[in-house]
């Protein structure tokens, strides 16, 4: 396994390598945080409104839960924290780039292809009503963006960790 604990490879590497065990921390905690902060919003307080936060919608009911939301959730936070548990390794780095461009490229596909929600009913005095929502990248959406940035950025740094380790002599 190509793991290095940094300290025999001089300042840099050694800089590198807290930043790509610490830099993941920001994307578990980015994780956490849109549990309770929605990624998606419609932002209506009257009616029906559309909430989407890291772990699907919110409120969060277990019946109408989204298996995937959980199961993207699960995976971005136990391999945001394997570098805390086993060092960085080449394999990880890669990884961790991919994972965070994939990321990156559902926050984008999300903002631009809201989920929406036409809507209609009648008022007490039996008047037609109805309306659209479309959800819009709230707070949330920056703080995953961060997070997944965050992510890529432990991936290179760990990619660079793996470059500046000298070559072993025969």
């Amino acid at each position: 396994m190509n793991v290095d604990d940094g300290s025999s490879h001089g300042p840099r590497t050694t800089r590198f390598h807290r930043i790509a065990t610490l830099l993941p921390l920001v994307t578990v905690a980015a994780w956490v945080i849109t549990i309770f902060v929605p990624i998606l919003d419609s932002g209506n307080d009257d009616g029906p409104r559309i909430r989407i936060t890291s772990l699907g919608e919110h409120p969060f009911d277990p019946a109408t839960a989204v298996p995937g939301f959980f199961a993207v959730w699960l995976l971005v936070v136990v391999f945001s924290i394997l570098p805390l548990l086993f060092g960085i390794s080449r394999w990880w780095s890669g990884a961790a780039m991919v994972i965070a461009a994939l990321l990156i490229i559902v926050l984008v596909f999300a903002a631009l292809n809201p989920p929406s929600l036409i809507w209609d009913g009648q008022t007490a005095e039996g008047m037609p009503t109805g309306g659209m929502e479309v959800a819009v990248p709230d707070f949330g959406f920056f703080i995953c963006l961060v997070g997944a940035l965050a992510l890529g950025a432990a991936g290179s740094a760990g990619s660079s960790v793996g470059r500046s380790r000298p070559k072993h002599q025969p």
